[in-house]
């Protein structure tokens, strides 16, 4: 071996530098990528020249960077400040003195570093969510400070924040189960000791915008007014570590059937009590079904929670909540009307949350309710619900029928169990509350205090006496609409929060499969954000999924024939998946308005087909599932937030909550191993589950890691061993030196953590994980300009992404510095560039002063004083790509590949309002003659061989492999 890498040469220089491709040496998959415009050019280090062009300032000239010239840059310590984060993590490097690069190190102004890491723009990954300053929105997107779009995408944290840990509050149990007031949260999400192993690994997979759920209960189960404060405490301690990771997030006061005691999760047991019901009667009265206490023979299986929203507990929780006032304005709470009392707790308990939070960076948001049901509000018929638009299985009383029962009549109530081509059938019906008790403390229900219904005296039956009772106003006659309720609840909360965080998002989203409310002139509009929920509810339903046959549930619940809603194949899941998300997007922008859309919640059930992986450790059934419905979600260019990382989840109960098991992450997840031996066989197998490896798996965890870091010449210092756990050679701190040959300059900061070696699945930090070839993917974070497609497959592991300029000029948020500073950042100084003659036969500095005059008011230069990024960032998983090499194709313009960083930095050339630029990215794990390629274009090797000279980055316009 040599010190020169082997590269394959196929254009020139100067085509190079002029943007000019030329079809000599192109491969045959260059030739078939022609329509796309793609610029092809194998480039070696030493043959690239200084390009100064109108839309970047890039340096090619290869330069050593001596350890004696690192400095360390001691920031402010508050971790919680994204600018003291880049400082408090950041190694500063600054160029040798015989680089030409010096001169524009020392020249060009701090905050000129197009891209660099500075105070007003500090350097970051494609997935760290501040290095493009706050986290804005324009129409229908959202934004960073330099004006890019934004496809965010993360996880929920997590679903065993539904749960108390004390007493342990997973659902399989119920010792001290009624005990509402003396519950703890503390360890929600996960402990402090654990953060750094669950943020790292999020980060590792891309997955760094999160919704934090925050429980009601957990903030105020012991009373009205009574906030927890030590809980209050931990995450603000836990969010305070966010930024060291880019993660940023939101406040979920998630929900489901209104509480625990109602067979979900959210609001604390008083509220009941507020409502005068007896949450100890619900089971004999069927007022709910609550997995915790359902564990008789005969009883209905576990996963029916949702069946509980039309069940009598949870139905008038959400009625009075809404619209107490208008349907029970006789019930007071506390000298309150119920309505008052409820949402004045609900608001002043965010409230107080979003003040305690106020200071911490990492919060972009609260939402205003996990789906929110409207009960009983809009219910046309009280004697039957609707088959097409509700869950029928197990217990299915009529809302009469749960008056009547909850009042303490027995009653024979259908019950119905899965069947095809419907979802579920009638097979019989049972005789519930045979012990004649009563859900009301008072032993009356409040529906008949209102004369909505009443005993028939001369059948003993109950009587419907007013059927439109919750259609209309009681009072007027007037029709009335759940959503005029809800969003007037909106605007009220959106006021609260925004009182102590004026620019926080609210985040809103109606139940899954229902439309959005329709805004109207007077509602709030100010920083609003659609954020639906999507599931594939026949699969989850039947916990099935083989790949060949999908419906249209959309469709089905309005109707439609079962055979025109019904996919075959792969492909046909796609398209089902993607037609229903389309719909989602249109009808939601239609009636909100022209806001961000988010998808809160969206995943797959992993224990679907029996369980099959669970014994087999093969999850190529979850990967094709949950691939098709992050496919959708990408072709309708969505951000989205997975459903969910749980980190108790185990084989045995799941998620730990009513049956359910969506979580990514499991503790009882083995991983194969992916490692190639000499003979050209794997090796290993099954590599053991972190609880089979480790009982105390975050340690372990954490020791591992650090044990991996150490002794390598490419190693940084990790921070996350903070817990003492720390390897025998950690106090020797080595560091990576990085090459200064960077087209946008980044060469100057290198982050923490930062490894030149990286396992690829075989990583540490993948442990646990499940369906990752699905769940790792390459996507476009931070766009200069406005994305039109996304792209990723599956099986050939090639992403495409294109995207336009903006059409109108967008506002500009950040102020760099004056008109003459900025024709320095864009090449209009040749000290410290040098300079090359282009095919126009100009020198670079003439020919970008030319093009910056003539296009001063083109689309792309923002007025006076300002100065917009021009950088597409794209997340590059080294899961995928670890082993293989990488080909890289722009259709124009500058790239630079950065493997530590997981990231290609990318910056078009074509400055004319809505041109269209794409970037190709695709495996080339073969090159001509066979052989096998290792190293990256852009990056460091995986391993670097003895004697290679390792090349942390080639500039190259178009595509490259190097070997």
């Amino acid at each position: 071996m040599t010190d020169q890498i082997p590269v394959i040469l196929t254009s020139s220089t100067q085509d190079q530098a002029s943007g000019q491709s030329s079809p000599a040496g192109s491969s045959t998959e260059d030739l078939e990528d022609s329509a796309l415009n793609f610029r092809p050019h194998h480039l070696r280090p030493q043959d690239l020249r200084h390009v100064n062009s109108f839309s970047s300032v890039s340096s090619y000239e290869n330069s050593e960077v001596d350890e004696d010239e690192v400095e360390r840059d001691n920031g402010a310590s508050d971790p919680s400040s994204p600018s003291t984060l880049h400082q408090a993590n950041v190694k500063t490097f600054a160029p040798s003195a015989s680089s030409p690069l010096a001169k524009l190190h020392h020249s060009r102004p701090q905050e000129q570093r197009p891209g660099g890491g500075t105070l007003l723009r500090p350097a970051g990954k494609a997935h760290d969510w501040y290095a493009g300053g706050r986290v804005t929105s324009h129409g229908r997107w959202f934004r960073d400070s330099q004006n890019r779009t934004l496809l965010m995408r993360g996880v929920n944290l997590c679903g065993n924040s539904k749960l108390p840990t004390t007493p342990n509050g997973s659902t399989h149990l119920n010792e001290g189960f009624f005990d509402h007031r003396n519950v703890c949260f503390l360890g929600r999400p996960f402990p402090r000791d654990q953060a750094d192993e669950h943020f790292s690994r999020l980060k590792r997979w891309g997955l760094t915008f999160v919704r934090l759920l925050v429980p009601w209960e957990a903030l105020e189960h012991s009373g009205p007014g009574i906030y927890d404060e030590k809980f209050i405490s931990s995450l603000i301690e836990l969010i305070g570590l966010m930024p060291k990771y880019g993660i940023k997030c939101f406040i979920d006061p998630h929900q489901d059937c209104w509480s625990r005691f109602s067979g979900g999760s959210g609001a604390p047991g008083w509220t009941f009590e507020a409502a005068g019901l007896d949450l100890t009667k619900f089971k004999p009265t069927g007022a709910a079904y609550v997995h915790n206490t359902n564990q008789q023979a005969g009883d209905s299986p576990p996963m029916v929670w949702p069946t509980n929203y039309t069940k009598l507990a949870a139905s008038t929780m959400f009625t009075l909540f809404w619209a107490g006032d208008t349907f029970a304005p006789q019930k007071m709470y506390q000298g309150e009307p119920i309505q008052q009392f409820l949402q004045n707790r609900y608001l002043e308990c965010y409230r107080h949350l979003a003040k305690r939070l106020s200071h911490l960076d990492a919060v972009v948001g609260f939402e205003v309710m996990n789906e929110p049901h409207p009960g009983y509000i809009g219910l046309k018929n009280l004697k039957r619900y609707d088959f097409n638009s509700n869950l029928f299985f197990g217990d299915s009383p009529s809302a009469l029928e749960s008056f009547a029962l909850g009042d303490g009549m027995a009653l024979p109530i259908e019950v119905w169990v899965k069947s095809w081509p419907f979802p579920t059938k009638k097979e019989r019906t049972r005789i519930i509350n045979t012990g004649n008790e009563s859900a009301w403390l008072e032993g009356e229900c409040l529906w008949k205090q209102h004369g909505v219904w009443s005993v028939n005296e001369k059948t003993g039956k109950p009587r419907l006496d007013r059927p439109d009772y919750f259609t209309t106003d009681p009072n007027t006659g007037e029709r009335l609409d759940f959503n005029r309720f809800y969003l007037d609840f909106v605007n009220r909360y959106s006021q609260a929060i925004q009182s102590v965080l004026p620019s926080a998002f609210i985040f809103v989203g109606p139940i899954p499969n229902e439309p959005a409310p329709v805004w109207t002139p007077g509602d709030h509009e100010e920083n609003i954000v659609y954020a639906p929920h999507w599931y594939d509810l026949h699969s989850i339903f039947n916990k099935s999924f083989d790949g060949r046959i999908t419906h249209d549930v959309q469709s089905l619940s309005k109707g439609q024939n079962v055979f025109s809603a019904t996919y075959f194949g792969l492909k046909g899941a796609k398209k089902n998946y993607h037609g229903q998300l389309a719909n989602v997007l249109r009808l939601g922008l239609q009636n909100v308005g022209t806001k961000p859309c988010l998808v809160g919640e969206c995943g797959i059930p992993m224990d679907i087909n029996q369980r099959a992986a669970f014994m087999s450790g093969d999850y190529g059934y979850h990967a094709k599932f949950l691939d098709a419905v992050l496919s959708a979600m990408e072709s309708n260019l969505l951000s989205f937030t997975l459903w969910n990382y749980n980190t108790t989840n185990d084989n045995t109960y799941g998620d730990h909550w009513n049956g359910e098991d969506f979580s990514i992450f499991s503790l009882d997840s083995p991983q194969p191993s992916p490692r190639i031996g000499d003979n050209g066989f794997p090796v290993g197998g099954m590599k053991p589950s972190l609880r089979q490896d480790a009982p105390n798996f975050a340690k372990e965890v954490m020791r591992r890691a650090a044990a991996q870091h150490t002794g390598g010449e490419s190693t940084i210092r990790d921070d996350s061993a903070s817990d003492g756990t720390r390897g025998d050679n950690d106090d020797e701190e080595v560091v990576t030196i990085m090459n200064d040959d960077s087209p946008f300059d980044r060469s100057y900061f290198c982050f923490d953590h930062e490894s030149t070696h990286d396992d690829g699945p075989d990583h540490i930090e993948h442990i646990g994980g499940r369906a990752l070839d699905a769940v790792v993917r390459p996507y476009a974070a931070k766009v200069a300009g406005e994305p039109l497609t996304s792209n990723f497959d599956f099986n050939t592991l090639q992403y495409t992404f294109r995207y336009c300029n903006y059409t109108e000029t967008p506002v500009p948020l950040v102020h760099v510095s004056t008109p003459e500073q900025s024709s320095r950042s864009l090449g209009g100084s040749t000290d410290s560039l040098g300079s090359s003659v282009g095919e126009s036969g100009k020198d670079d500095e003439s020919l970008a002063t030319t093009q910056l005059e003539q296009s001063s008011n083109l689309f792309g230069h923002p007025p006076e004083g300002t100065l917009l990024a021009f950088e597409t960032e794209v997340f590059i998983p080294s899961y995928h790509y670890d082993d293989a090499g990488l080909e890289i194709l722009v259709s124009d313009g500058d790239w630079r590949y950065v493997k530590e960083r997981q990231t290609l930095y990318y910056r078009h050339k074509d400055m004319e309002p809505g041109a269209v630029h794409t970037i190709r990215i695709k495996p080339r794990s073969m090159l001509a003659g066979g052989v096998s390629s290792k190293a990256i274009e852009g990056s460091h090797s995986s391993g670097p061989m003895p004697g290679n000279k390792e090349v942390e980055s080639d500039p190259n316009c178009g595509s490259c492999s190097i070997m």
